[in-house]
């Protein structure tokens, strides 16, 4: 029998529900400058307009400084004023995290202007708190900071199932034990597996870094196969000699290979283009006097590099290693191959 902590839409917290729906409308009442109508909360909160109305009517029992209005449509307003919830409602340090996780984003994807703003949001939010309260928080922003990867490469991301990301965080914060129901390539049949959960990886696809209970090696576990999480009630030694940082620098992606030493030259007419792009963190740039750019870095993941380089085009030539190379040529001749043909 596994003892388990129930995770987000598990019964054991539904007694938590209207206490949660309440902080959540008195954060959207106060974070809102024209007000919500009834209609708009519930359609915020995903409730039912009479279950609105008394998560409304407690919020008026608690703070007599609700204020409301009739708009030119002769619709009711409501509106909490934002300082009626200092030392109320505090910052959770999940929040201030994701914001510098998406700023981190937007650094490897070269958006300076959009990083430095999200950090001033940061920033600005880490102010407002309670000094006690940004006490507390901060070693679980740092920690979490450290726990989510961004993963050089570029792509569209697919869909995660709700409250599997929160239940992660919780776990990896807490160093718990979680049960993961996982799907494989056929997705009817799914297994549970026992996880010690040590971070995120974003990029492509995002990914858990986890090993099995009581198995050291660390493995790669994709989180849009991953259909739900489970708390366990007891933790887990984290490994010493881990580094998440370290494990995603080995790649140029996220598939973990031994690292190989890559060297690419790009055209002229593509150099100023691909002096702005991050190919990996390891990587040294050199200009050449026919205007062509050089860039050499040691990643694994053959296969995510020759993906990418694809899109270049003949901008792009492979200088080493001659597998690469090979790789890429191959693949090209299967994929004009198959579109000639047509299917």
């Amino acid at each position: 029998m596994i003892a388990r902590v129930d995770g987000p839409g598990q019964h054991g917290s539904m007694r938590y529900a209207p206490a949660e729906r309440l902080l959540r409308l008195a954060r959207h009442l106060a974070g809102t400058r024209t007000g919500l109508t009834l209609d708009e909360m519930a359609t915020e909160l995903e409730v039912g307009r009479r279950t609105a109305e008394r998560l409304r009517d407690s919020l008026v029992a608690m703070f007599p400084q609700m204020d409301w209005w009739d708009d030119e449509e002769r619709i009711r307003r409501w509106r909490l004023p934002g300082s009626a919830l200092v030392g109320v409602i505090e910052l959770r340090a999940e929040a201030v995290a994701a914001i510098e996780t998406a700023a981190r984003e937007c650094d490897a994807r070269g958006e300076d202007n959009r990083a430095a703003l999200l950090r001033e949001a940061s920033t600005t939010l880490r102010a407002v708190m309670r000094p006690d309260a940004l006490r507390q928080a901060e070693p679980d922003i740092a920690a979490l900071m450290e726990a989510e990867g961004i993963a050089m490469r570029p792509g569209p991301r697919p869909t995660i199932a709700a409250g599997v990301l929160p239940t992660l965080r919780r776990a990896i914060l807490g160093m718990q034990l979680v049960v993961v129901r996982y799907a494989g390539p056929d997705t009817e049949v799914q297994a549970a597996r026992i996880l010690c959960p040590y971070g995120l990886l974003y990029g492509g696809r995002g990914w858990l870094v986890a090993h099995v209970d009581e198995l050291p090696e660390m493995r790669l576990w994709r989180l849009d196969r991953i259909t739900s999480v489970d708390l366990l009630d007891r933790g887990f030694q984290r490994r010493e000699d881990f580094s998440l940082t370290d494990y995603s620098a080995r790649s140029f992606g996220v598939f973990q290979e031994e690292p190989i030493d890559v060297v690419l030259r790009f055209a002229p007419e593509a150099a100023d283009d691909a002096e702005h792009w991050v190919f990996h963190p390891s990587q040294v740039l050199e200009r050449e006097a026919t205007g062509s750019l050089t860039v050499r870095f040691r990643a694994g993941g053959l296969k995510e590099i020759c993906w990418h380089l694809f899109t270049w085009g003949t901008a792009v030539s492979i200088i080493e290693p001659a597998e690469l190379r090979l790789y890429l040529a191959e693949t090209a001749k299967v994929v004009a191959v198959h579109h000639a043909v047509g299917h």
